[in-house]
């Protein structure tokens, strides 16, 4: 490290333990630049400024180069306040050229020796949610990829903390979920060896009640990370990850993830009749809370470390235990602030969402109040010369609740002792900086922000 870096990570110590764990530390990033990756990468810079480099793996495309990725990555409105303060922490985002499925990760010798002499913390973000991947694909990228890694991080010199982020769903086939690693029964050999198998009963007892291969593709990530490390390690779980509450600003999002999508649809009068249990908690955390509890998390990791703790830690991140808003308030709350979509909207006065569990009166509702109107819109569109487009709409959004109602049908509790714990732990400055206490959501003026979030198109696409 030179002197100049020195003296820069000098300038920006502080009484906080958390950004001086970080002053001076490179780390490595996967899947930085989605969602979540985004606000994290941020998030460093702008409150861990005396933080070294931010590698970041990112994958070439057949649309886009590298160079042309991470320039349309810097242009995010995320990074607006660090530009604004001090653009010269832009130039600590290094990009390394890479892909999850290939050898290595397929990183470059010179990257690799530069990510093995350099790195101090690896936090793996990067996983393909996709809930209709065959099992071969689901493991192939979120397990063997974390595989990977752990190979990598295991010949790195400066013994790094490594922070996997899994999904609180990943262990559903449960309905109390603790913060620990459970196991997944199959040994994770004998999984490799039928990856290929076309038997529909072997991939249903592999899943053991899981709804579908990405959430046990996750719970088999978390079994790795607690079989290949110790003292140096922590899973983070988040639920269903919404916009930000706070940072980089209100409502910022990216991505076309399924809330967000949902919330669009909603508010666009398109989706109004879901199947699902409209008391069932909807377990939706902002992405900074995420973002912060991650930073935090490789904190008190090393906090352990060096008092000889070992174990692998869990946090569920996640607001149903201890904030709990219902699925129905949710929507409905979202549906108050459809007047920032404007003109794109389907209807003059505001709708309600409804949701119904018994699934033939949610079939009768939903072919009455949108296969009908869609129908004669698109009858309509047909005879005027255009391009009918409403059903077409409709079946796409129609696959999308799909495969969200196991979530809105089922009740789950997600404990987060863990969580609490470090929250105490944060001296008072890093309980601001780094903050994550759900109990202080307030989730009206949240949901209003997400809503103008989407609506003005920050960074989202649909």
């Amino acid at each position: 490290m030179s002197a100049n870096t020195m003296e820069t990570d000098a300038q920006f110590t502080d009484n906080s333990p958390i950004v001086n764990f970080y002053s001076g530390k490179s780390v490595f990033v996967t899947g930085a630049t989605g969602f979540l990756g985004t606000v994290l990468v941020e998030k460093l810079l702008f409150s861990c400024k005396g933080i070294n480099n931010i590698y970041i793996l990112i994958k070439q495309t057949e649309d886009l180069t590298i160079e042309a990725r991470i320039v349309n990555y810097l242009n995010s409105k995320a990074f607006h306040r660090v530009k604004n303060t001090n653009p010269e922490l832009m130039k600590k985002i290094i990009p390394i050229c890479g892909n999850l499925e290939d050898k290595n990760l397929g990183i470059s010798d010179s990257d690799m020796k530069t990510l093995l002499e350099e790195v101090s913390i690896v936090f793996h973000l990067a996983a393909k949610l996709l809930f209709k991947m065959s099992l071969a694909a689901a493991v192939n990228i979120n397990t063997k990829s974390t595989e990977q890694l752990i190979a990598i991080c295991k010949k790195m010199r400066r013994n790094p903390i490594f922070i996997y982020v899994s999904s609180a769903y990943s262990n559903v086939n449960k309905q109390i979920i603790d913060e620990k690693v459970y196991s997944t029964g199959v040994p994770l050999e004998t999984i490799y060896d039928t990856l290929d198998a076309k038997n529909t009963r072997l991939v249903d007892i592999f899943l053991d009640k899981r709804p579908n291969t990405y959430t046990y593709s996750k719970a088999l990530a978390e079994v790795l990370v607690e079989k290949e490390f110790d003292e140096s390690a922590a899973i983070v779980r988040p639920s269903i990850i919404a916009s930000s509450i706070r940072e980089p600003i209100p409502g910022w999002l990216s991505g076309s993830h399924g809330f967000p999508r949902v919330v669009e649809a909603a508010c666009k009068g398109l989706l109004l009749r879901w199947h699902g249990n409209g008391t069932v908690a909807f377990d939706i955390i902002p992405v900074d809370h995420v973002a912060n509890l991650i930073i935090a998390a490789a904190w008190e990791s090393n906090e352990r470390r060096l008092i000889g703790n070992k174990g692998v830690k869990v946090y569920n991140c996640c607001s149903g235990l201890r904030n709990p808003i219902d699925v129905s308030t949710v929507m409905n709350t979202c549906l108050k602030y459809r007047k920032y979509f404007g003109t794109r909207t389907m209807s003059i006065i505001t709708p309600r969402f409804i949701m119904k569990k018994n699934y033939f009166l949610y079939k009768l509702l939903y072919f009455t109040y949108h296969t009908i109107p869609a129908a004669i819109i698109d009858g309509f569109f047909w005879l005027t010369g255009r391009t009918p487009m409403m059903l077409n709409t409709l079946h796409k959004l129609r696959k999308l609740s799909s495969v969200l109602e196991y979530f809105t049908l089922r009740q789950f509790l997600f404990l987060d002792s863990n969580v609490r714990g470090l929250l105490r732990r944060m001296e008072g400055t890093d309980r601001q900086t780094f903050n994550f206490d759900v109990t202080e959501i307030e989730w009206e003026p949240f949901l209003q922000n997400c809503v103008r979030g989407i609506a003005n198109n920050y960074d989202y696409s649909m």
